[in-house]
């Protein structure tokens, strides 16, 4: 609450781009359902910035929504190739594994391996840095993006896989028009000079010397100029979510998706009687690296609910069982493995699934294969809210 109190919008929008500069360090929260999109919105709408400083930031708080509703498409086919690679490299000329130089930081590049160093160590990277890194390991070194994603994954305090897997795949170019790739002079510039000044290979041996276009074809030598059609991703447009009805006697039950007293479901029925299920195997097929683990049990403290270890199925039954309950109330994910075990409660009681606090109402059906075209609904609801909070809209048409 202390972070989303102290927004700087104006200062993000100056300086967020620098790797030292002000970013916000929400996104573990958000992650995690401590803060909801929609409550960081709403604090976006009233802290005092230009309009432009507001809409820059919440067009970046747009692809946590964007990364959800992918996800919620594709399931588990997220964390798989979603279209073929641009670059012109065949899928098995990319090494399965990630060397040990690169997770030992000790490839002798000052920047590569002070990203390394930062992410292990402390668990956070910036946004930009996290895409040099995907970067470097991808087209210079050709290993699987699958690689280094679980790699970043390991040690990453938001550990958010939809919006991890999306931003590698997008580098890669199986979720891109084209692979990214960057410069010496770009990574100079937003890191000023922090790596490069003492790098053992600034004056022979940097790979990243050179002009954009060099470098491009250098990685890329057999890509082709022939376009490759993404296949579509259709998603239903939003609708207005039914009233809920309300079990005689439900439970209360909270998931690692929504880590506040305060989740949707929780506001339903606030005397219900809660329970909260630690359980290994779901973490694990989620995802959920041990920092997050920590994360969710910490948030656990300010929310009322018995703590349970085991199975998440059957402890929550057993749960169910011992205070006679008729039904279960529990705050929708779109995580695969949430959304699996939600199923096999409602085989046993029913399960009323409630609807997240929205971030944006999509009014026609989004085409999802990219983030611009999905902008280009979602900034016509933000500007619905924007009108109404400041009589403003935020984005032009």
């Amino acid at each position: 609450m202390q972070r989303l109190e102290s927004l700087d919008l104006r200062n993000y929008a100056e300086h967020g781009a620098y790797l030292d500069g002000n970013v916000t360090h929400l996104s573990a929260y958000i992650r995690f359902g401590i803060l909801s999109l929609a409550e960081v919105r709403d604090r976006a709408f009233v802290v005092d910035c230009d309009h432009a400083s507001r809409a820059l930031f919440l067009q970046a708080l747009a692809k946590y929504d964007y990364a959800r509703r992918v996800l919620a498409l594709l399931g588990d086919e997220i964390h798989l190739a979603i279209e073929p690679l641009k670059t012109g490299w065949a899928v098995d000329s990319y090494e399965r594994s990630l060397p040990e130089d690169i997770r030992a930081a000790s490839t002798g590049l000052s920047c590569i391996d002070g990203f390394v160093a930062e992410l292990r160590e402390t668990g956070y990277l910036h946004e930009r840095a996290r895409r040099w890194l995907a970067a470097y390991i991808v087209h210079w070194r050709r290993i699987a993006w699958e690689a280094g994603a679980n790699f970043v994954l390991e040690y990453a305090i938001d550990g958010d896989r939809a919006v991890n897997d999306l931003a590698w795949q997008s580098v890669a170019s199986s979720f891109s028009d084209a692979p990214y790739t960057f410069d010496r002079t770009e990574l100079e510039r937003y890191s000023r000079r922090r790596f490069c000044s003492a790098c053992p290979k600034r004056v022979d041996g940097c790979p990243f010397t050179g002009e954009s276009e060099r470098i491009a074809e250098r990685l890329f030598p057999a890509r082709g100029d022939e376009s490759i059609v993404a296949p579509e991703l259709r998603a239903a447009a939003d609708t207005r979510a039914p009233a809920v009805q309300l079990p005689a006697r439900p439970i209360l039950l909270h998931h690692f998706g929504a880590m506040r007293p305060t989740h949707p479901a929780a506001r339903l029925a606030p005397d219900a009687p809660a329970v909260f299920v630690n359980d290994a195997a779901l973490y694990e097929e989620a995802g959920v690296n041990q920092v997050g683990r920590t994360i969710v049990y910490a948030a656990l403290g300010s929310m009322r609910a018995e703590y349970r270890a085991g199975d998440f199925v059957e402890e929550t039954l057993a749960f169910a069982r011992l205070h006679e309950a008729d039904g279960i109330l529990v705050t929708e994910s779109a995580e695969p493995a949430l959304r699996r075990r939600f199923r096999g409660l409602g085989d046993a009681l029913p399960v009323t699934v409630v609807p997240e606090d929205p971030f944006v109402s999509l009014e026609e059906a989004p085409d999802l294969r990219r983030f611009s075209r999905y902008w280009a609904l979602a900034r016509r609801s933000l500007n619905a809210v924007s009108s109404a909070a400041n009589s403003v809209p935020l984005f032009s048409n």
